[in-house]
């Protein structure tokens, strides 16, 4: 395997491969905050001095909005979908992160970056991913193609994916092992616990199906769970307490630290800017950043 080509600390580089960690914010659910988690998580550990690449898998394109691009920011800029096609490479698509500060298109004057942190912008090109797919088969092979070749710096690939299961996530979640993490961030409500129980059949699916090649990894783990909009002493509805509770009585030993219930997470969507800098003392991006924390991830400059 050919060696990176820079210094990672190694929890960074799984078996010395040359690709980073890869967690991949994945359920079968619409609105279950995987957005919301994937671009909290990335920032947090950004601004922490943590490089990494959140990938937008979904053609709704929440993660790249949040992270500071609309449609017509992509106008004549490469998307995932040319990532999957094989038009482009990785350092081609991916841009600079960034949150607006101001009401215009200037980059300059209505912008600010994020430090240590680059999007893969998605487009509405992206709900034919699985159809592109189907009729290539070869094209399983380009979320591999991407790993094979990396050469940075980069601590963990956050990939934010669509409400499903099927061919273009199977082709990502593939190229996983035991030590990469299928991080779920589900609501705290019992229709969303459930929907765990399917996701870990999809990935053992993934395993059998992929057991024994040596092309592949093939081993997609579960092995965190974010619970979201988690009971507080003044948002403590019953359907809250019954989720947590289905939550910690079957995963349990993948939980992580809560994501406690604000009503002010829904602003990072309308403002064009993740939660940690948009409201960084609200509840849930301090509970973000004891997520972090928990995952190891300390501020370098401490």
């Amino acid at each position: 395997m050919k060696p990176t080509s820079v210094t990672v600390d190694p929890r960074f580089r799984p078996k010395r491969r040359n690709w980073p960690l890869i967690w991949a914010y994945i359920i079968e659910c619409g609105g279950s905050t995987k957005s919301t988690s994937a671009t909290s998580m990335a920032v947090t550990a950004a601004l922490r001095g943590y490089p990494g690449v959140v990938f937008d898998l979904d053609s709704n394109a929440s993660s790249t909005t949040v992270l500071g691009y609309d449609e017509d920011a992509l106008k004549g800029k490469k998307t995932a979908i040319d990532l999957l096609y094989g038009k482009a490479t990785l350092d081609e698509v991916a841009l600079p992160a960034r949150y607006r500060i101001g009401d215009g298109d200037d980059p300059e004057e209505d912008f600010a970056p994020i430090p240590n942190l680059r999007v893969v912008p998605s487009s509405p090109a992206m709900a034919g991913a699985d159809l592109a797919i189907a009729e290539d088969a070869d094209r399983n092979d380009w979320f591999g193609e991407i790993l094979r070749s990396y050469e940075g710096d980069d601590t963990v690939f956050y990939l934010d994916f669509p409400a499903s299961y099927g061919k273009m996530p199977y082709s990502v979640l593939r190229m996983l092992d035991e030590d990469d993490s299928v991080i779920p961030s589900i609501k705290a409500d019992p229709k969303d616990v459930k929907l765990v129980k399917k996701l870990t059949d999809e990935l053992e699916r993934i395993r059998d199906k992929n057991r024994g090649r040596r092309s592949v990894p093939g081993r997609p783990t579960l092995n965190h769970l974010l619970l979201t909009g988690a009971p507080t002493a003044t948002h403590n509805e019953a359907a809250a307490r019954r989720a947590t509770a289905a939550a910690e009585a079957m995963y349990g030993s993948v939980l992580l630290p809560y994501i406690r219930y604000s009503a002010d997470a829904k602003k990072l969507y309308e403002d064009e800017c993740p939660l940690p800098i948009l409201l960084p003392n609200s509840v849930p991006s301090v509970d973000y950043r004891k997520v972090m924390t928990h995952l190891g991830f300390v501020d370098l400059a401490d």
